[in-house]
């Protein structure tokens, strides 16, 4: 169970747990919170945090009063409760020593129940009216005088008075008794989850010393194991700025720009809502437009028929007879299944209730007929009237009448109501009849009177009784925990245990004639009968009708076929005279379709998609057309290229296009008209830039996707990725892993920031070198100027070697390479390869980078120069996210910034000036 942080309480006047149940719940609830997997996971992180050593900070002054603030408000609210409490038992306490024996208020107060208790009598003899109204007079008089003479004495009417509030507060305590269980219940289920827990890992930090937050005891990541799910999306910035562009547009082109990774298709896949149609056609890296147009067609018409719950035709390539011969022999399949059972189980339903429809027919037949007699005769009578003109009113009601359904012929509406109607009339009969059944016995006199007499019978031995109630109390139990679908040992036992005492319970009751009558009354047949007809009306019920397939419906599954089938007709025509001379004739002609060119399958996709585009707006919803992958054409002229070929397929009405490009494509539609016009001028109707997350969306989307990450580690992984999400996911999860493997080569479960960020910048960094060195390699290189591969592969011998921890070697190497971006290395005066000089200072500035963040993570009080360093913009981690950022985009601009930020981490800033003598060279 993930614990959630609790707010930090305010400063205030220390509490504490002034009675011994507040202390009670106190202990529970440290128990409770030391025993939950955030806080039983710190323990023996460091030397000194053990469970003892907390439990005995948990118990002092000071930690009793955190952890009761973090609560105060329930705290409160139960103290309130007490207090409530204690004030009505002493309010009793002085009500009973003030009221008196007053003769005349103890008489009104006496007289109130006793005049009740005479009327019910009243009401159960025999007297005759008059006495009876004598009687009532009596009572009224008897009952209001005390009253009277009380409240005109002083001393009675306060006597009075004081009984009154007695009565009031002996009922108000009961009440303020369940108040204070219900508030000390609310108290401690607080303490136990957000008290105790938060002040453990107060105390837990404080055990710890020295930079507490960066011991990492990970819980579960299951979020970071599954990077694409929508379990796992954080809203942001984008997504907001996406609904409220949607929102002012009936229909356009927007265009989702941003790097790679920062979230575009998870964007572009949440953009739909409930009510919302959305298509998604990802673009492959080698397209045809006429096959990109024919997948999204196809796309389109699958998707609206699902929609609409209808079902996709399966275009296979069996012949009818086959088909019909499949489903024949999957219809005779169900059928035998239930006529196996059905017909034995309607054989005895019919032989047990023959005997109650036969009586019930005999019984009513002639009601029934003489009714429907009287019904035909009266419909009869008005036809012919209004055959014969005798009644104009009515014959203009039923032509109107006509008319109206005639109209109706087109509702869709209309016509579900009128196939449901024969259901709707079954359940509301079943619904009748079912309760019914079980409500007759209220109505029966032979069934009261047996339940009458159940007491009576019941008197010499209530043993039996008790004994009936309970075995069918267990028997339901039984029954009820005993899951139909489980075959455990300990679900069969419930089973089994539920059918013996069904037995025995049915045993004592067969033994007893009381209960032997009620079950055996003559009209319990007819009951079960009525239970067994509102069954089968109400199965009967829920039978549904065949919906009729709409008309955009019908056009999607024609437009499958004609695109996914080849449709050939063929006609033939015989006519022919039998005798001795024959005359004949024969016509035969064939029709094949033509595939569709590119022109019209446009046409007719703008059609289909403008006519869902209508039938959703009337549903309140939006059609919204993904086009993801379009940043991975390649260049920025086959992006734009592909825009020009498909904008034929945009500018439908009320459809939503949005589409996901690259970043210079982006910045053309920016920069349109200036002074060029392309293909993002007039196919984009707007653009939206998804840009990296800050510092507070990295923190949030590691807090959802990872349980109890402390922040360092977030920071570390935001720092890397430069706030990109897909790399921010990346690394996190490279660090969970770097956890498991250092805790599973130590047996201990705790690791610390300087192991695990030292292990992976340096890892990154040699991964990065190496491709560095790839592309270097493919360059023409000289015995002159090989110095400079030669420095790669000693750097990169340093970072291999060091994976366990860094040393004063790497750093000297890592400076030296840093600072080599523009100067030669040692030995070797010789210019590089122009073409190899862009690849060096890249790589000279990421290895920089790299060395900022090592120096900045590798010393061991990380938050005390965390907080120096954050007093300056420079020093903070968004500053850094953005130096790497602007390593994408030149590593000319972005050593300035990386220059900066050592500044405000006060290290030194590396230049050519301060390069090192030599490389040092590598570890064996």
């Amino acid at each position: 169970m993930q614990i959630a942080t609790p707010p930090t309480p305010a400063a205030g006047p220390l509490l504490s747990c002034d009675t011994a149940a507040e202390r009670g719940a106190y202990a529970r609830a440290v128990a409770a919170g030391l025993d939950s997997p955030q806080v039983r996971r710190r323990f023996d992180a460091r030397p000194g945090v053990t469970a003892a050593a907390v439990l005995a900070e948990m118990e002092s002054p000071d930690t009793v009063g955190r952890a009761l603030a973090y609560v105060e408000p329930s705290l409160r609210g139960y103290r309130t409760a007490v207090r409530e409490l204690d004030r009505t038992r002493a309010e009793l306490v002085r009500l009973r020593q003030v009221v008196g024996a007053d003769v005349w208020s103890a008489l009104a107060v006496v007289s109130v129940p006793a005049c009740v208790t005479a009327i019910f009598y009243l009401q159960r003899s025999a007297f005759s009216f008059w006495v009876e109204q004598a009687l009532l007079v009596a009572l009224f008089i008897a009952t209001t005088v005390p009253f009277v003479v009380a409240v005109s004495k002083p001393r009675s009417k306060q006597n009075l008075k004081t009984q009154f509030e007695l009565f009031l507060h002996l009922l108000y305590l009961p009440l303020s008794a369940v108040e204070v269980r219900n508030a000390a219940k609310r108290w401690e289920d607080d303490l136990r989850v957000n008290g105790t827990p938060g002040a453990a890992l107060a105390v837990i930090d404080e055990l710890m010393g020295t930079d507490p937050h960066s011991v990492l005891l990970p819980g579960h990541y299951d979020g970071l194991r599954t990077a694409a799910s929508v379990d796992w999306v954080v809203s942001s910035e984008a997504s907001r700025q996406l609904e409220r562009k949607l929102s002012a547009l009936e229909g356009g082109t927007i265009a989702v720009s941003g790097p790679r990774g920062a979230g575009k298709t998870t964007l572009l896949n949440e953009s739909a809502g409930k009510n919302d149609f959305q298509l998604r056609i990802r673009v492959p890296a080698a397209y045809h437009p006429y096959d990109l147009v024919y997948s999204a067609f196809v796309t389109l018409c699958e998707q609206f028929i699902r929609r609409e719950g209808f079902e996709v035709p399966q275009l296979t390539r069996l012949s009818g007879f086959v088909r019909t011969g499949q489903r024949m022999r999957r219809a005779f399949r169900s059928l035998r299944r239930r006529l196996f059972f059905g017909i034995p189980a309607a054989a005895l339903i019919v032989l047990g209730t023959a005997a109650t429809a036969k009586a019930w027919w005999d019984e009513h037949n002639a009601g029934v007929r003489s009714r429907a007699g009287t019904a035909g005769h009266w419909v009869a009578q008005h036809a012919g009237d209004i055959w014969h003109g005798r009644s104009v009113g009515a014959g203009l009601s039923v032509t109107v009448a006509g008319l109206l359904i005639w109209r109706l012929r087109k509702s869709p509406r209309w016509r579900r109501r009128l196939l449901r109607g024969p259901a709707a009339v079954a359940r509301v009969t079943a619904y009748c009849l079912m309760p019914g059944a079980f409500l007759s016995v209220l109505f029966d006199p032979d069934f009261r009177r047996h339940v009458g007499a159940l007491p009576d019978a019941a008197a010499p031995g209530q043993a039996k009784v008790l004994l009936i109630v309970l075995l069918l109390v267990l028997c339901v139990v039984a029954l009820v925990r005993g899951d139909k679908t489980s075959s455990s040992m300990k679900e069969r036992g419930w089973k089994a245990a539920g059918f013996l005492l069904a037995c025995s319970a049915a045993v004592v009751i067969w033994r007893s004639t009381t209960f032997q009558a009620l079950l055996l009354d003559s009209e319990n047949p007819a009951r079960l009968a009525c239970f067994v007809a509102g069954m089968l009306l109400f199965y009967i019920g829920r039978w549904r009708t065949k919906r009729e397939e709409p008309e955009l419906v019908i056009k999607c599954r024609d437009h499958l076929f004609q695109l996914r089938t080849t449709q050939s007709t063929s006609a033939t025509f015989n006519m022919g005279v039998a005798g001795p001379g024959v005359l004949g004739s024969a016509h035969a002609s064939s029709l094949a379709s033509v595939p569709l060119n590119f022109p019209q399958l446009v046409e007719d996709l703008r059609a289909r998609l403008g006519d869902v585009a209508n039938h959703v707006h009337r549903q309140r919803g939006r059609t919204i057309v993904c086009i993801d992958e379009l940043d991975r054409l390649g260049t920025e002229q086959q992006a734009l290229h592909f825009l020009s070929e498909v904008k034929a397929i945009l500018g439908v009405p009320q459809v939503h296009y949005l589409i996901s490009v690259a970043e210079d494509v982006g910045a053309a539609f920016v920069r349109r008209g200036l002074p060029d016009r392309d293909a993002t001028d007039s196919s984009l109707d707007d653009i939206l830039h998804v840009q990296p997350g800050d510092v507070t969306q990295s923190l949030a989307i590691m807090a959802k996707r990872a349980s109890d990450l402390p922040e360092p580690y977030v920071l570390l992984a935001h720092a890397l990725s430069g706030g990109v999400p897909r790399d921010l996911i990346r690394y996190g999860r490279r660090t969970l892993e770097m956890h498991e493997d250092i805790s599973s080569a130590r047996q201990a479960p705790a690791v610390e920031l300087t192991e695990i960020s030292g292990r992976l910048i340096v890892e990154e960094l040699y991964d990065t070198l190496a491709g560095f060195r790839t592309l270097l390699s493919k360059l023409h290189w000289t015995h002159e100027n090989a110095a400079w591969l030669s420095t790669y592969r000693v750097v990169m011998d340093h970072l291999r070697h060091a994976r366990a921890g860094t040393t004063s070697e790497l750093m000297e190497a890592l400076e030296y390479l840093a600072a080599s971006g523009a100067v030669p290395p040692t030995g070797s005066p010789t210019e590089p390869p122009e073409a190899a000089r862009q690849l060096i200072t890249e790589a000279s500035a990421y290895t920089y980078y790299a060395l900022t963040l090592l120096q900045i993570f590798q010393p061991d009080d990380f938050e005390d120069r965390r907080r120096t360093a954050s007093a300056a913009p420079a020093g903070q981690f968004q500053f850094l996210a953005e130096a790497r950022l602007e390593l994408t985009v030149s590593p000319h601009s972005a050593r300035p910034l990386i220059d900066a930020a050592r500044g405000a981490w006060h290290l030194r800033a590396l230049s050519g000036t301060l390069l090192p003598v030599r490389v040092p060279p590598a570890r064996t």
